[in-house]
């Protein structure tokens, strides 16, 4: 539980500065990758409080917003003097230099001490009209450094896009050992690596809960594949399936009550909805081709998964209740692992091109197919960001397969994992 009891009390601890009223977009959504926001973000002042916090919060952020994609950051070496002339209060910051050197938003701060705790003050500010855009305050300690600027780096977001980032959310995945693949969890730019579980088994396909806390996912732990829940923060496991059959590719619904999944108990993969206890409810295919990989839309009203019924495998969509089948790609002999944008309005899936795999994105009805990756070893396991701008997927561009992100235009690929990563799922909000 040491993760949520950390979310908590930062939450507890934060408080606003009054921010201006300011309704401006200064960063569109849908701005090209190759227009990005300048922006320079100073190493925090230390007013009693850790120079090591200075230092490593304003990096984190740094790392924050290169990882976007959204942003040119300007080189500290080249504002370090003014930086350490301005003074720590608005009147005394001199916007006139950071105009000079083309920062579109200026990042300054304090790090104090409070309680025995870090005092960490950070604002954003508008160096072409000298205000303030937004400002926070935070007590934490050593441990919670990085969530802090991970809290920071979402506000900035917020700020100038008009959305909340997701710098604070957590990417599921699995690993391969000597002795299996296990489960592990990791923040949304690679570190702070949990390891969830160490069975020694085959773990794969994490699904998130909608709160964020619990997992679903296959294992051969106890020798036929079947679905598990794990607490993320406990670590405490339950399984919910069993007899006969594998059961693989869990998709949690919306609303959190149930439980989509392929299940070969039929003799061939079906669809099926079960509990989250492992209830069947309801089978949803009922076909003599192999259907898995169902992915809900965000109303959870409907389906999207991979079906071989028209020969190849491709991918498909459906009502919730089964109905309504639709098919949804006809290019490529091999089209799998599709994945819902939050806001529903696309899909992302990993189709084969030659002996290799990349990912593609989609409108809902199948027109508009985009390539994401290519020349560029396999890529699978497309997963969206919580806002939807962002997907993390796997790829062997460099050997092994690794986790990597991207902004869902395909650029500003960028690998997130220290060590080898397959099935990365991205996790909600805390």
């Amino acid at each position: 539980m040491k993760r949520i009891a950390v979310v908590l009390f930062v939450l507890i601890a934060l408080c606003a500065f009054a921010h201006s009223a300011h309704a401006r977009i200064y960063i569109p959504i849908d701005q090209p990758s190759d227009q990005k926001f300048p922006i320079a973000i100073a190493d925090l002042k230390t007013e009693g409080g850790s120079s090591s916090a200075a230092e490593n919060i304003a990096e984190v952020i740094r790392n924050d917003l290169t990882l976007s994609g959204y942003f040119l950051l300007i080189p500290p070496a080249g504002f370090k003097k003014a930086a350490e002339k301005d003074g720590s209060e608005d009147s005394q910051i001199n916007f006139a230099f950071w105009k000079s050197i083309n920062a579109q938003a200026l990042v300054k701060g304090t790090v104090g001490k409070e309680s025995g705790k870090d005092a960490i003050t950070i604002k954003l500010y508008d160096p072409f009209i000298g205000q303030m855009l937004m400002g926070k305050k935070y007590l934490a300690k050593k441990d919670n450094w990085r969530e802090v600027a991970h809290r920071f780096s979402d506000e900035i977001m917020e700020a100038l896009t008009g959305i909340k980032g997701v710098f604070n959310t957590r990417i599921a995945y699995s690993v391969a050992t000597k002795k299996g693949k296990e489960l592990a969890a990791m923040d949304m730019d690679g570190f702070n690596n949990q390891e969830l579980t160490k069975n020694k088994s085959i773990n794969l396909s994490p699904a998130w809960s909608l709160d964020g806390k619990e997992l679903v996912f296959t294992s051969y732990v106890r020798g036929n594949p079947d679905l598990f829940l794990i607490n993320v923060g406990g670590k405490r496991i339950r399984q919910i399936t069993r007899g006969d059959g594998g059961k693989i590719t869990p998709s949690w619904s919306p609303k959190g009550d149930r439980i989509a999944m392929a299940s070969s108990e039929s003799g061939i993969s079906n669809l099926y909805m079960i509990s989250t206890e492992g209830k069947t409810l309801q089978q949803l295919t009922n076909g003599k081709a192999i259907d898995l990989a169902p992915v809900w839309n965000s109303e959870g009203t409907q389906l999207a998964f991979a079906s071989e019924r028209s020969g190849g495998l491709h991918i498909y969509r459906m009502n919730a209740d089964g109905g309504g089948i639709q098919r949804l790609t006809f290019v490529g002999a091999w089209n799998d692992m599709p994945n819902w944008a939050p806001l529903g309005e696309k899909i992302a899936f990993a189709g084969r091109t030659g002996g290799n795999f990349d990912v593609f994105i989609m409108n809902v009805d199948g027109s508009n197919i985009q390539r994401l990756t290519v020349g560029a070893g396999s890529n699978e396991h497309p997963s969206f960001s919580p806002d939807g701008r962002f997907i993390t997927f796997s790829s062997t561009r460099t050997g092994s397969p690794v986790v990597y992100i991207m902004r869902r235009d395909g650029s500003n690929q960028t690998r997130i994992s220290k060590g080898n990563g397959v099935l990365p799922a991205w996790g909600p909000r805390p």
